[in-house]
């Protein structure tokens, strides 16, 4: 696990803060500020036990699951032990330092006195992490509010292109005249695909049935214009119903996947293999296609590539893994991915 230095000194630089701070105000009760030092070091070790239980264990496991309930009792037992704790240990440790400072943390006044300071603290902490979990959400937000909008406008500019349009209309309009019914059938996979692309792309989420169908009409388009040199293997297995994905995450690849599986091998075919799975809220897709020894040089990750990438890394972080691999006779994409965070 890497160790974030900067928030180590910012939690350091806060709990010195509130020594020197605590340290002021007790000056009212001793003659000089090391006077206060020993107890308020004692203090700040008992609040910061309490606070960081309360930020690492119960914000995440309660408050922010919603048990607001729980959260509140869990939070009434942990004032409850620090302040006793905390007095307890005062009173001992100014047993043989100050009789009468000794004797009131043993009271009732002690424990309510440690009790309220603790809940100070506390309370400053705990808006100071929820103000920061704000900042960073809403940095996050902005990064992926512009990264969403140059990908619809790449995915409008690049993947849906007059060269895709052109291809795909010509080959539909030559089927009007030799074969009606597939005509009809591939138009309204276009019309379908179109749709997706135009209004589906501007949703954070779509159905994964919907993304699944959209990359279908896609590849059997496709099958359709390089039928005589691309044979294309294409599956998918597994329980898509009420599972939501991000749109257009596949497109690239299997565009990518077709636009450089036009070089045929030494006899004149291409090969294409698409799989999707579904394991639970796993989800697994690979995409190959040969490629020409002659050319292997010549592929690279692309613009459109590094674009999904981002995408996963801001929608999914820590929640996918995308492997490309290339070799002189196939390239590979593989990407794993948690559908529902834990």
């Amino acid at each position: 696990m890497t160790i974030n230095w900067k928030h180590v000194a910012a939690h350091l630089a806060f709990w010195v803060l509130y020594i020197i701070i605590w340290g002021i105000r007790d000056l009212a009760f001793a003659p000089t500020f090391w006077d206060t030092l020993d107890g308020n070091v004692i203090g700040s070790i008992w609040y910061a036990f309490g606070v960081y239980v309360n930020l690492f264990l119960l914000v995440p496991k309660l408050l922010l699951k919603r048990r607001k309930w729980g959260y509140l009792l869990s939070i009434t037992l942990l004032t409850l032990i620090i302040s006793y704790g905390l007095a307890k240990t005062f009173e001992w440790h100014y047993l043989s330092i100050h009789l009468g400072t000794s004797e009131f943390f043993g009271s009732v006044q002690g424990v309510a006195n440690t009790a309220s300071d603790f809940l100070v603290v506390f309370g400053l902490a705990t808006c100071l992490y929820f103000i920061n979990e704000w900042y960073i959400k809403e940095r996050k937000l902005r990064a992926l509010e512009s990264q969403n909008l140059k990908a619809e406008l790449n995915l409008l500019k690049g993947q849906i292109n007059p060269h895709f349009l052109f291809n795909a209309l010509n080959s539909v309009h030559v089927l009007i005249r030799t074969n009606p019914d597939l005509a009809s059938d591939t138009l309204e996979k276009f019309s379908d695909l179109l749709s997706h692309q135009l209004y589906d792309i501007k949703k954070d989420q779509v159905s994964l049935s919907d993304e699944v169908q959209n990359l279908d009409n896609f590849i059997a388009i496709q099958k359709m214009r390089h039928q005589d040199h691309v044979v294309v293997d294409w599956k998918y297995q597994g329980d898509l119903t009420g599972k939501h994905i991000s749109p257009m995450l596949f497109l690239n690849f299997a565009e990518n996947a077709f636009k450089h599986g036009d070089t045929a091998d030494e006899n004149g075919l291409s090969t294409i293999k698409i799989a999707l799975k579904i394991t639970g809220n796993d989800l697994e897709f690979s995409c190959i296609n040969s490629i020409s020894s002659l050319n292997a040089n010549e592929r690279s990750n692309g613009l459109g590539l590094e674009n999904v990438r981002r995408r996963l890394e801001l929608i999914y972080p820590n929640r996918y893994m995308l492997n490309v691999e290339r070799n002189d006779k196939s390239y590979t994409v593989h990407l794993k991915l948690s559908l529902n965070e834990n």
